[in-house]
């Protein structure tokens, strides 16, 4: 089960059921089949989250409820005419059931048929229910308001006869929408039938009531329309064995005992949160002062010991509602509103602005998520990798073993910058690997301290010491969902965003060469003779290498043929774009390259310089011409010796410079 969801249940405030893991668990056995809740952030990103399900409130899914309420009422009407001796007009009838079923069978077709994992039927009918309960909850006061005779007599069972008519057409709905899903996806059906359903069938309090309190009050039509017993007496005598077992506990030595060493409770807390244990209440009932003629009788036990466990599936299951987040779109913006407490507010509730990374639950879309998201990535790769590996195999076992002991300890100091700056890591590359992040600095800051990592490798004698290539970009990623068999789906990353930071990382053409070179060595051929044939092709690269970019330790240029040479760190305009302003930019040169020296602050208050320039427009397989920009650990630089830029923001700073040196080079 996520922790995540255990840990928000265990916090809950609950009438029936104590907050803890091992009682969770057995009052609803099947909780580990229940959705984890996620972290929706506000629009800074930077504020305490909210935690729920965030479910998109469209005009189709308006409709849907709309739709139910409709058929509800229809059936209602039916109910009310039969109990009337009238007649009801058939025709509109089963005009308002089949809207509500086309309607139903659509969203659940999305739901069960998503390719983003199991949890979202489970989520659908979280929300469904909880509009559902709204509706029966004030069936039995809307027919006393229509027939006071009726509604006295007949209003509990009619409730409870519409949610009998309800939920038998919605499980043949469900279960028509599930053979059509298996027929095509080749599923069992008993896997895609969601079994949060039959668990909310099986307890009718799901269905028809949104709070329940520790006198029952609310449950006056559930004992009448659907127990068929005295409610008002029920309640009274559950409330005097309460009394008596409050004195109880005050002057029996041995019933405190049992409770403090059988139940291993603390029989000072309150009387009634005892009664809440399951078998406590049967306990009760063989004690010699036990009053069968005042307290719950022998048959009135049972019933609160099965009363008691469904009033515990229904807390939880009111819990997990109250996690749903209501998601609307204003201004092209994501919006909660604040409807946490039942205060009216002159104006509405408070609006929050949430991230735009959002991604809302539709029922009504066939995605119901949409794959598409907008990240901030980074991905660093460590050049000729694969020769080096090659060349590795021919060395002593010891050496072999080494290399791989210090290219593990690299890899686990880039996790621990990466867990700092809360970037995620999202796959490994095999000579690499790729993070996305929310924050753009926070990938500035990594690029460079990745780097300098590097750095320090190569000093102790690091084998993969043919240099390191970063790029970060904010892109388009699409997200494939991949069956973890647990509560949280995983996702891979695919699409442009992540074929933009490959072109970027591997930068030369020569880079599909390299490989093939790498493929013969591994094949036993040897490096002299392998090197000695492609020599020819090489040494025309080798026309358009620049000696004076190649100096640097950590080096990114566009050669004479337009292609991106990347062994240092490159960006991509979008990326920069979202660094935001900043109060102070500098001017600062090396050679004849210009830069843009950009002062960050890290999280220990310490300032990272880091140099920006634009290289120009490069070209890569698959993707259009683009402009690139090259990033420097300006560490070695004295702001006080930079000119400062004047007021501009950094793309204009960026291309002051690039004309510059563009003029310079002339």
């Amino acid at each position: 089960m996520s922790t995540s969801l255990l840990e928000h249940l265990s916090h809950g405030r609950f009438n029936f059921l104590r907050p803890d893991p091992v009682d969770i668990r057995r009052a609803l056995p099947t909780i580990d089949r229940l959705p984890a809740p996620e972290r929706i952030f506000l629009e800074d990103e930077t504020a305490t989250p909210l935690v729920g399900f965030p479910i998109l409130v469209s005009k189709a899914l308006h409709a849907l409820d709309g739709a139910l309420g409709d058929y509800l009422q229809a059936e209602e009407g039916a109910q009310f005419a039969y109990r009337n001796r009238d007649s009801f007009d058939t025709k509109v009838y089963n005009a308002k059931w089949e809207r509500y079923r086309g309607l139903l069978a659509q969203a659940l077709k999305n739901a069960i048929g998503s390719s983003f994992g199991s949890k979202y039927p489970d989520i659908f009918w979280l929300h469904h229910s909880q509009f559902a309960a709204s509706y029966f909850r004030g069936i039995p006061k809307r027919l006393l308001r229509l027939d006071l005779t009726i509604g006295r007599d007949f209003g509990d069972e009619i409730k409870y006869r519409v949610f009998q008519k309800w939920i038998d057409k919605v499980f043949d709905t469900t279960y028509d929408t599930v053979h059509e899903l298996a027929s095509v996806t080749g599923d069992k059906e008993e896997i895609l039938f969601p079994s949060i359903l039959t668990l909310m069938r099986d307890n009718v309090l799901i269905f028809t009531e949104e709070h329940v309190s520790r006198d029952l009050s609310e449950l006056s039509s559930y004992f009448n329309g659907y127990l068929k017993t005295d409610g008002r007496d029920f309640r009274q005598r559950l409330q005097a064995v309460q009394e008596w077992h409050a004195k109880s506990l005050g002057s029996d030595e041995v019933l405190k005992s049992a409770v403090l060493h059988l139940m291993r409770t603390d029989p000072g807390q309150e009387a009634e949160v005892l009664l809440t244990h399951a078998g406590y209440l049967s306990f009760l009932s063989s004690h010699f002062s036990y009053s069968d003629s005042s307290f719950p009788t022998a048959e009135q036990v049972k019933v609160w010991e099965g009363l008691l466990l469904r009033l515990q599936e229904f807390e939880l299951l009111q819990a997990l509602r109250k996690m749903l987040v209501p998601i609307e779109i204003e201004e092209d913006s994501f919006v909660s509103r604040d409807r946490s407490t039942n205060t009216t507010w002159v104006g509405g509730p408070p609006v929050l602005r949430l991230s735009s990374a959002t991604r809302p639950i539709d029922f009504t879309s066939a995605w119901v998520v949409d794959p598409l998201v907008h990240r901030f990535g980074l991905v660093y790769d460590i050049s000729d990798f694969s020769a080096t590996i090659s060349m590795l195999g021919k060395a002593e076992k010891t050496a072999i073993g080494h290399a791989f002991r210090m290219t593990f300890d690299f890899q686990r100091k880039v996790n621990l910058v990466a867990e700092d700056l809360h970037l995620r890591l999202e796959k490994y590359l095999g000579d690499g690997a790729f993070y996305s992040g929310r924050h753009a600095r926070n990938l500035l800051i990594a690029a460079i301290r990745l780097q300098r990592l590097y750095s320090e490798a190569i000093a102790k004698d690091f084998p993969f010491n043919r240099g390191l290539r970063i790029a970060v970009n904010f892109g388009e990623y699409r997200l494939l969902p991949l069956d973890s068999g647990g509560q949280e789906t995983t996702f891979e990353y695919f699409g442009h965003g992540l074929v933009e930071l490959s072109r970027l990382t591997t930068g030369k053409k020569t880079q599909e060469v390299d490989e093939f070179k790498t493929y013969l060595i591994g094949q036993g051929y040897p490096e002299k003779t392998v090197a000695k044939f492609f020599e020819p092709m090489m040494s025309k690269s080798s026309d358009l290498v620049s000696k004076d970019e190649e100096e640097r330790s950590f080096f990114a240029y566009i050669n004479q043929n337009g292609t991106l040479v990347n062994e240092g760190i490159v960006a991509t305009e979008p990326y920069l774009s979202h660094l935001g302003s900043f109060e102070d930019l500098y001017f600062g040169y090396e050679k004849r390259r210009g830069y843009v020296i950009v002062p960050l602050v890290e999280k220990s208050g310490d300032k990272l310089l880091v140099g920006l320039r634009k290289l120009g427009f490069g070209k890569f397989k698959g993707l259009d011409q683009m402009p690139i920009f090259e990033v420097i650990d300006a560490a070695s630089w004295n702001l006080e010796k930079l000119q400062k830029v004047p007021k501009m923001n950094l793309l204009a700073a960026l291309e002051k410079v690039f004309a510059t040196n563009i003029t310079a080079a002339k």
